[in-house]
Formats: C-alpha cells, structure tokens, sequence
C-alpha cells in the first residue's frame, strides 16, 4: 500500500482514551463506534475473541483488555484517534500511558455496578493530565439501573460539573436510547440540563461569564464556542448514557464529541529540560519545530520494536531525522505508519494531534519524547512502583542470557513490570501489579519467545541500621614476613533520618590519618555496612564519623586502612543497638460494603493500621500501611474473602522496623539460608 497523506487538520481531531473499571464496557464501545463509522462490518464480540482492540492471545483467554489498544475512523467531518485501555488493576499502567496520547478522557461507568475503584483512579489520572473528561453510563439496558442513583454518585464523588447532554428514554429492559439536550428549545428535563451546562460552561471565559451574570443569557453561538475550552478546563463533564452493543446513545455521543471534544491546539503538556529545573507548557504548534512522545511500545517477535507516539508539535515525515531525549542521539525515522488494532497501514506524514507508529528503532522507550530542536521535552507518566514479585530462573540451564534479554523487552512494554537482580538477596525477581499481572507476563514470555521460568516468592528486601550512638576504636596490624599492614581508626557510629541513607564524616584534625588513606576507611566501612549484624541485610541510614586514628610510616597502606574500617565497623556497630528494618505499603482496597469486617479484621491480624476508609458508589475503600511480609500474598486472601469481587493496590510506602520477636525468626532463617 502506498503511503497516505493527512489530509486532515489538527483542529478536526480528537484524541481520546477509554478508561475505567473492568467491565465498564471500554472494548465494546470501541467496538460500536467502528461500526457506526463502517470501520467494520459487524459487531465483534469479547466471548468469541473477536474484538478490533482485543487481539492478543491472553486477551482472549482472560476475556478482558490488558494492553492499550490503538483505532481510528472518520465522523462528521473529524478524524477521531481511540486508545483503548485495560480496567484492571493489574494493567493500570497502560492506562496512565494511554492517556498521554489523548486530549480527553473518556470514564465509562457500568450503569449496573456505579463507581468502582478504576473509574476513581481514572478520574484522578485524567485530572493530573490536565485532560478534557466526559463519562459514559455504559450498560443501560442492564438489570436494576437506577440512572438517578448512578448519576448522584457521580456528583457526589465528582461534583456538580458532571451534566447529562442527553436524557435517557427509560433505563434497564425498557431502555430506548436518548434525547440529546443541545436542541433549539429543549423542554423539561432536558432544559435543566441545559441550564447547568449554560452556567458551567461560561465560567471558562471570563468576558462570557460577565455577560451571562448581566443579562443571564448566552446565545447558542457562545455556548458552542466556549464548550471544547469549558470540557477542556473541567468546567463542563459531560454525561452520556448508552447501551453500545445495541447501537444506543452511540451516535449522540459522537454527534457531541466531533462538535464539542477539544482538539489537539487546545491541549498543554508540561514541558522540562534535561539538567535543568526549568519547566515550560508546551503550545501545540502546527508550523512549530517536530516535538512527539511514545507512549506505547510493542515488543513483536517477527516484525521488531514497534513505538506508538502523539505528536505535540510541529509535523512528522516519513525518511526524517529526530532527537530522542532519553539518549540525545538523532534516530532516522524510516517509514511511519498508523494502527487500527493490530492491522497497520504506511503514512508518510503525521500532524498534530496525529497517533502514529515507527518500526525498529531499539532506542526508543515509553516517555522518550522526540523532538527537532530545542531539547524540551514532554514530562513522563506518573508509574506507580510494582510491589509483587516472583524470583525466576529458566527451565532450562543455559538459557540465562536469553531470559533476561526476553523479559527487559516486556519490561519495554510496560512500565509497571519490572525484572532485576537483587545483590541482597542474591535472586533474579520479576515485579507486577499483583499476580495476574504477573502470570499474564508469564505467558507472553511462553507464547511469544517460547521460554517458560521456575518461579518461587521472593525474599523481602529487609535493611538493617542503628538506633543509637557508639563509638570505639580498632587496630589493624599484620607483620609476618615481607611488608607489613598497619592502620589504626577511631570511629563515633550514629543513626541517620529514615531515607537520607550513608554518611561519612572526615573528622580527622593535624593529619594523624593521611589525607589519601580517608577514602580508604570508608570503602571499608561500606563493604562492612553491605551484611549488617542481625541477619547479614545491608545496613542504611548511618552516620559514620572518622575522628582519630594512627599510621605508621612504612607498614600504613590502603588495604590496612580497609581492613581498619570495616573490622571497626563491624566490632563498634554492636554497640549502637542495630535493628531490622522491613518495608511497609500502602494497601488500597475496594471491596463490597458488606466484607468490612472481615477485610479490617484480616488486615489488622497482618499487622496493618488502618489510615482511612472512603466510599465508592456501592463499594468500601479501606487504605492501610502493612508490612509487605504479610501481603506478598494478598490477592488470593482478597479474593477469598470476597468472592472475586475486590480489587486492591499496593505501592511502597517506607522501612520501618521489625518487632523483635519476629526479627529473631527472620535473623534464624537468613542464617540457616546462610549456612
């Protein structure tokens, strides 16, 4: 196929990402709005596979998203970009990258379930972003909707900018569609709605809004106008309702997103500069210089590295050059081309707002921005830190190499998939979301590059430190034949503030320790701090003061100096009462009302303290710091307890330290691991 040329501008595009909970009905709206637009010819559906955005093999399996997915068509005149994204927890980071392709976010809501824990979470996301949001009421033909009760929760958690621009014609079985409320002279309900959306949408512009405060009166003109600044600024949230695999409220929802949805000149991204604290807000520019980032990367066993990027500013070409900014290296970009799930087709150019993919450029990763001059680039999604891990080793020796060459391409892919190798604890771990996350990378691992791993639970990541001052001194002396080893330190040990980590302070006056020798004593007090005293962890947050020493004017050498600060340190930090440390997170759990008592009641026999409940919709929110110790497991308690209906996150909150009787059983077990 040729390449084609965007024929379109950027004002006539819309950028948009579908995001919220599991289930809230993502894929098949996606679905409707390809078919709406003859970019298909039937509906596919998710129990047969069939879907244009869920084309993976675990997609099908698992019968959910897990990936983004990338889409395009045509209406009205306006060239929408459609990102589709995972509503699992476990997948949230291809919703964080998502959005950084798209100018509004659109928050779909099963009628039947209200709020869940994703939809909050994109809510706050798509708000961080600073993108333009409309929520969709999917699933309104489902059994026991209550519209009304759907909507209150919406303005209770959301507040009042969420406005209904269509009024639904009955709801659950007797769901006949919409009426939309941007008509010449609507009439009840729908003239309230039109009201709410008047008085929210001036307070966008501030001329329009002392008008409508004089005269209580904007014509249609100015309302039109100012509503894709009024979404753009979060004045305005739409609401929708609609029922996508029976074709209702789709077309009233694109009738509003082509006329009213932002466009890309309307977005801002916060720029930075490398080495700089500088930051700056990028205007989009159609004749500016090219400024792009990636956003999503494929890792294709047959075809290479395939990086999906937005363009901010400026226009793209097929055979041009860019810098990257994560290497400050210029790159040649060969061919682009533009996604309808996983079908491509060959582009030779892209505009503004435009949604577009390069093959094979191995240099590129997820955040890199891509840009002509200047050296700005657009900041990085917020990832949260992956906390479940497995250790892993390859079925079969040998294969170690292509292990880790195999995993650092899904870690490519996705930022919230981790794979290092821990010197603490001497394993090779893999970090997810939670363990679907990774059982899901696990078998990408198997079906794409055919590896399969052994996989065990990790050893938690404990430090050691002090907890209070000591001091002492040590020799170290050695003179058995040939040359001689001599060095003497006098060493005051303290505890640092929690995280400000290793100090080492040169006290040294009227040069008893020569000058070159200094360094010496702290290389071997870091060696000594590398197996702390209780179970061999490293030791952190310690201050380590060199106030007194002797030398010897032939025998004194940098190994004896080494030798001096690691003994001494290791002799003087007894006396500082060292403790075991382990980390501790922020749990987040989303759960139905009536589990709350046993969730408490199972947290609390792990340790945890609770530190705030909130309420989502139908669903409890309990958010709590445990140790990880307890809840390296949790998924499957969770799931247990509530029947699969939970949902839970977990980030890195601190290290704390262990009680003692529990630091006796992990000190025994590192030694007999030891031995």
């Amino acid at each position: 196929m040729g390449n084609i040329m965007a024929k379109h501008h950027s004002a006539d595009i819309r950028d948009i990402v579908l995001c919220g909970h599991a289930g809230s009905g993502k894929t098949i709206l996606a679905e409707a709005m390809l078919f709406k637009t003859r970019m298909i010819t039937r509906l596919g559906s998710i129990a047969d596979g069939a879907t244009v955005s869920d084309y993976e093999r675990e997609e099908k399996e698992y019968q959910y998203s897990l990936n983004s997915s990338i889409m395009h068509f045509p209406y009205n005149g306006k060239e929408f970009n459609l990102i589709d994204t995972s509503g699992q927890v476990d997948f949230q980071g291809g919703m964080i990258s998502g959005m950084a392709g798209a100018d509004i976010a659109v928050i779909c809501v099963n009628a039947m379930r209200g709020i869940e824990l994703m939809t909050r979470k994109a809510w706050d996301m798509a708000h961080q972003y600073g993108l333009g949001r409309i929520i969709a009421i999917t699933r309104m033909d489902g059994e026991n909707v209550n519209c009304q009760e759907v909507l209150a929760a919406l303005q209770k958690n959301f507040g009042p900018k969420c406005v209904p621009f269509v009024v639904a014609d009955g709801e659950g079985s007797s769901f006949a569609g919409v009426k939309p409320v941007m008509v010449d002279d609507p009439e009840g309900e729908a003239a309230d709605f039109r009201r709410q959306i008047v008085e929210n949408a001036v307070e966008a512009d501030d001329k329009l809004m002392e008008k409508y405060l004089e005269s209580g009166e904007v014509s249609k003109e100015e309302l039109e106008a100012v509503l894709p600044k009024a979404i753009m600024a979060g004045t305005v949230i739409p609401v929708f309702m609609l029922a996508a695999e029976k074709d209702l409220g789709v077309k009233e929802f694109l009738d509003v997103a082509a006329e009213f949805g932002p466009n890309p000149l309307l977005s801002r991204r916060t720029l930075s500069k490398e080495g700089s604290e500088e930051a700056s807000v990028a205007e989009p520019k159609e004749d500016g210089p090219v400024m792009a980032q990636v956003f999503k990367i494929v890792s294709d066993p047959h075809v290479g590295k395939l990086s999906y990027m937005r363009i901010f500013s400026g226009k793209l070409e097929s055979k041009s050059q860019v810098n990257v900014s994560s290497t400050g290296k210029p790159e040649k970009i060969a061919q682009l081309f533009r996604a309808q799930g996983e079908k491509r087709e060959d582009v030779a150019d892209a505009v503004v707002g435009d949604i577009v993919g390069v093959a094979k450029i191995d240099n590129l990763h997820i955040g890199d921005t891509l840009y002509g001059s200047g050296g700005w680039r657009v900041m990085r999604p917020p990832f949260p830190k992956p906390m479940t891990g497995l250790a892993v080793a390859p079925k079969n020796r040998g294969d170690e190499q292509k292990m880790g060459a195999n995993l650092h391409r899904l870690c490519e892919e996705d930022p919230t998939f981790e794979f290092t190798r821990s010197d603490q604890t001497n394993e090779q771990v893999i970090r997810g979301m939670g363990q679907v996350h990774l059982d899901v990378m696990l078998s990408r691992l198997k079906t794409r590059f055919g590896m399969e791993l052994d996989t065990k639970p990790p050893k938690i990541p404990y430090l050691e430190t002090v907890t209070r001052d000591a001091e002492g001194s040590y020799r170290h002396k050695k003179q058995s034949g040939g040359a001689g080893q001599f060095g003497e330190v006098h060493l005051r040990i303290k505890p640092n503030e929690r995280g400000k980590g290793f100090e080492f302070v040169n006290a040294i006056v009227g040069g008893v320790i020569s000058g070159p020798f200094i360094p010496s004593v702290e290389k071997g007090v870091k060696k000594a701090m590398e197996k702390g005293p209780i179970a061999g962890y490293p030791m952190v947050d310690v201050i380590v003061e060199l106030f007194f020493g002797k030398e010897h004017p032939v025998d004194s050498k940098d190994i004896a100096f080494q030798i001096a600060g690691e003994m001494g340190f290791k002799e003087i930090v007894q006396g500082a009462k060292p403790v075991l440390l382990e980390p501790i997170v922020n749990l987040e759990i989303a759960f139905p009302a009536q589990y709350f008592g046993d969730i408490s009641g199972d947290i609390s026999s792990r340790r945890g303290r609770p530190t705030g409940t909130d309420q989502l919709g139908d669903m409890q929110v309990l958010k709590a710091q445990v140790p990880l110790a307890e809840v390296a497991d949790y998924g499957s308690t969770l799931k247990a307890i509530t029947q699969g209906e939970g949902s839970y996150t977990m980030e890195l909150s601190h290290y704390e330290s262990v009680p003692s009787n529990i630091a006796q059983q992990v000190a025994q077990k590192a030694k007999a691991a030891q031995e």
